[in-house]
């Protein structure tokens, strides 16, 4: 009895045939189990004990030419064995790295419940597919198993090394329990020899598969029974134990009464031997309208209903690719919607038989075909069509109608292989081409984005007056550009006059469409996002009606509120957002919507949470939204100079300047660059350094703030304030910042403390913690003169997170005089905090004596006495431990 759990198990998670859903909705279903032999295929005993013996070891490959029995071998061998099993089909689709493992892990769900949803979720979020691969496997060594097997057929179709690459690194570290078999016609692309060399591959090839004399004319005699003994041997001999000829032999014998008797091909080229058997002994007695049918659609690997009435001009086409299959013409239904399959070398017969009769004809059939798919919804299939067609500027401009949605789906590998399929000269000085062109390489090879764009500029200066709605779409490219150079305030005045010029044909143009989209991301990175404002509220409601622009307009929103100071706000509209650009596989709005949530967590002080998100984003690549790794390098180095820890800044910082070197050198990000910068340098007393930083922002507001913040360093606080007085904020934080360097900076006390108290409560009102922690202790300290006019809770939030702004530490190695216990080391490590002895112990969960007595055995220990100087000892113990110094006694 078989043991096949795929079937059951996705069935009962899908609920419905046809498609997979969640993170496996691109897996058909009927690529996960394998068609049931015709009853004439002879079982071979021989072979089935063969692969009962081979699948003993880690990996078994059955490679052989095309036609030789493979499928129908691993078929018959899934009833016989008792071992469970899963099965994979590859298909075209499954070129695509990251679809091929989506495939992979919709069969092993059938032997692994449970082991495909997580990490689906991985690929679909485009992380590595090395992380993915990694975790998959980390999940599959860790199930108790006994031997299961997996196996996968027509490999062949992802042969190239490319596609590949984690397939050979999952047949290396399969865990004990799954055994994989895989056919192909030629060997794949997988470290064969060295799996060779550990005795962990086993192999059947053609010899082993070849029909044996006793078995060919089994096989014969069930096809085709009335055919005699003598013409029986005699093509069993001819087709030397290749199955498929075998096959053509039988169904040749039975039009014989349709035509006269004939011997067997010639040997010689294969390919024209072929030709022959299907044409002049398959086919040359089957009724014309079935032959018609067949070879209007070999054009295509599946014809579906629609398809097929398309290519073959008929309403009846399925109907006829029915009797195909009845009479045994290597049409094969799949599916239970009515597609069919033709044999591959009966279809590549077909094809290659029409293009020497009549080779416009495969031109008019390849345009049929390209115009189906694309009403289908399914680009990727036209665009192949139109390209077989020679319709390569057609093919160009379909591509650019879908490459967001491409890409957002993770499939940017599709976009680099049918752009490498273009002819270079498919848009050799075609102004309209060009631009398409250029709109695809942007989401998947900037530097030849940057070289197109340079043509496009030629093209633009020499050409003739361009027609309004190129010219629309030459200025939104120039916006694009600008955007993902960090120039985002140019980017917004080329969307601005990219949309007056098309007008209400933006909303049908996938290029302009973004238009709205650059206007609201040069909002948000400038700090000025005002939901209440004209500017957001116009975007707002032009994107009502493009949904998918909505929720990457939204995205951006969530990343503006984070950017103007109201975190809690910005979190509330990552969660009502994030499902949405999931469901929608919408790989920039989940970027955008990544950094909006890192920002905000670390604002609110949940370093815990917002520190692995930078780290994400960092590893992020993402062409249409670089400035989210931008900011997220600047939000770690600022991370790392509030914990004091300056190499780690100037680890990050380096980072970040290498980015708006190579990839962002506009003058936007390089103000943000510039803002860090000044911070870092002031940290670590390099007046110097700030005050050349400073001179380089290139903003009304953190201009002026920023070298106030100089001046301020240097004793000038006279100059300092009159540069603040000349500081107009933009947003939340803006106001903030003001009022906290202003209360510093003036000379009249109640002046000051008001514009302390405006800032705190502000702060108070929208949840901003960081900002004020950044400031450092002489601005900590004046707050806590205000803690009776501000929200308990939120201080007890201020108070929780750890010194910032103190000059780095330049203490020599701390030595205990005694090691401290886990209890005294939790205690150690909260006195830096701004808590109050009542309230340490409140977060301890432990009385005030209690905690009195534990202060008296560590400041012994530590050899201080007070809190004070234990609380410098203490942030001198964990920088000891940040830079690789641990100290006697400092244990966890």
């Amino acid at each position: 009895m078989t043991h096949s759990l795929s079937g059951d198990v996705l069935m009962d998670r899908a609920g419905s045939p046809g498609r997979l859903h969640g993170p496996l909705a691109t897996v058909y279903r009927a690529k996960l189990r394998p068609a049931v032999n015709p009853e004439y295929l002879v079982r071979r005993l021989r072979l089935i004990e063969l692969l009962d013996t081979m699948v003993k070891a880690p990996l078994t490959l059955v490679a052989a030419p095309a036609g030789s029995g493979k499928t129908a071998l691993l078929r018959d061998w899934v009833t016989w064995t008792e071992l469970p099993h899963a099965w994979l089909t590859v298909d075209e689709s499954d070129r695509d790295p990251a679809q091929l493992w989506l495939s992979i892990l919709a069969a092993l769900d059938g032997i692994a419940p449970g082991c495909a949803e997580p990490v689906g979720d991985l690929i679909r979020r485009r992380q590595p597919l090395v992380d993915a691969l990694g975790s998959l496997l980390d999940d599959l060594e860790s199930r108790p198993y006994d031997p299961r097997v997996l196996v996968i057929d027509d490999l062949e179709v992802v042969g190239e090394a490319a596609e590949t690459a984690q397939l050979a690194t999952f047949v290396q570290r399969l865990p004990r329990w799954l055994h994989l078999v895989m056919a192909s016609r030629h060997v794949p692309w997988l470290p064969v020899d060295r799996l060779r060399a550990r005795g962990t591959l086993r192999e059947v090839r053609f010899p082993e598969l070849r029909f044996s004399f006793d078995e060919a004319t089994e096989m014969l005699s069930r096809l085709a029974p009335a055919l005699p003994a003598r013409q029986v041997a005699r093509a069993a001999r001819h087709a030397d134990g290749w199955a498929a000829s075998i096959q053509l032999a039988a169904l040749a014998a039975r039009s014989a009464d349709a035509r006269a008797p004939r011997d067997a091909p010639r040997h010689g080229d294969a390919g024209r031997s072929l030709r022959d058997y299907v044409w002049h002994e398959v086919l040359s007695g089957e009724p014309a309208d079935i032959v018609d049918v067949l070879v209007s659609v070999s054009v295509v690997d599946r014809a579906e209903p629609g398809l097929a009435r398309t290519l073959a001009g008929r309403a009846d086409a399925p109907e006829l690719l029915e009797l195909a299959e009845e009479r045994g013409l290597f049409a094969t239904r799949v599916d239970p919607s009515g597609a069919y399959e033709t044999h591959a070398l009966v279809r590549e017969a077909l094809l290659a038989e029409l293009r020497r009769r009549d080779p416009g004809h495969v031109t008019e059939l390849h345009r049929r075909a390209a115009r189906w798919y694309e009403s289908a919804g399914q680009p990727v299939a036209a665009i192949e069509h139109l390209l077989h067609a020679g319709e390569d500027r057609a093919a160009l401009r379909l591509l650019a109608s879908c490459v967001p949605q491409l890409y957002d789906g993770g499939r940017d590998a599709t976009v680099r292989r049918i752009l490498a399929a273009i002819p270079l000269n498919a848009s050799t000085g075609d102004a309209a081409a060009t631009v398409d062109l250029a709109w695809c390489q942007l989401f998947t090879d900037r530097s030849a984005f940057v070289q197109t764009m340079d043509t496009l500029a030629d093209l633009a200066d020499t050409a003739a007056e361009l027609e309004p709605w190129l010219l629309a779409r030459l200025e939104m490219l120039r916006a694009v550009s600008a955007t993902i150079s960090g120039d985002w305030s140019a980017g917004a005045r080329s969307a601005r006059s990219a949309l007056s010029t098309i007008g209400d044909q933006w909303s049908t143009d996938p290029l302009c469409g973004f238009g709205w989209n650059v206007l609201a991301r040069e909002i948000a990175l400038t700090e000025r996002w005002d939901d209440a404002g004209p500017e957001v509220r116009e975007a707002a409601r032009s994107l009502s009606a493009a949904p998918e622009r909505r929720i990457a307009f939204e995205a951006t929103r969530a990343l503006g509120t984070a950017l103007a100071g109201r975190p809690v706000d910005a979190l509330r509209l990552v969660h009502s957002t994030l499902q949405a650009s999931e469901a929608a596989h919408l790989t920039t709005a989940r970027t955008e919507l990544m950094a909006a949530e890192a920002l905000a967590n670390r604002e609110i002080g949940e370093q815990s949470a917002a520190l692995p998100l930078l780290s994400r984003l960092i590893e992020t690549s993402c062409e249409p939204v670089p400035h989210c790794r931008l900011l997220a390098h600047l939000e770690l180095a600022q991370s790392s100079v509030d914990a004091g820890d300056t190499k780690a800044a100037d680890r990050a910082f380096g980072d970040a300047i290498e980015i708006t070197d190579t990839e962002l050198s506009g003058r936007g990000s390089r103000t943000l660059l510039a803002r860090t910068g000044t911070l870092l340098a002031l940290a670590d007393s390099r007046p110097d350094d700030a005050r050349r930083w400073a001179a380089e922002i290139d903003d009304p507001f953190w201009g002026g703030v920023e070298t106030a913040q100089v001046l301020v360093a240097d004793g000038d606080v006279e100059g300092a304030r009159a540069l603040l007085h000349e500081a107009t904020p933009r947003c939340v934080r803006h106001h903030v910042i003001l009022g906290l360097l202003v209360s510093r900076t003036t000379p009249d006390a109640d002046e000051a403390e008001g514009a302390l108290l405006h800032a705190v409560r502000l702060a108070s009102t929208h949840g901003l913690v960081q900002t004020l922690a950044s400031q450092g202790t002489e601005t900590l300290e004046s707050i806590e003169g205000l803690a009776w006019q501000v929200s308990k809770d939120w201080l007890d939030r201020l108070r929780r997170l750890p010194l910032s702004g103190a000059p780095p530490c330049r203490t020599p190695p701390v030595e205990l005089v005694e090691s401290l216990t886990d209890r005294q080391l939790g205690i150690l490590r909260m006195l830096p905090s701004r808590l109050t002895l009542r309230e340490v112990a409140d977060e301890l969960f432990i009385s005030v004596n209690t905690l009195k007595f534990h202060l008296k055995v560590i400041y012994r220990k530590l050899g201080c006495g007070s809190r004070a100087e234990a609380a410098d000892m203490a942030r001198a113990l964990m920088s000891q431990r940040r830079n690789g110094r641990p100290s006697n006694g400092w244990r966890r």
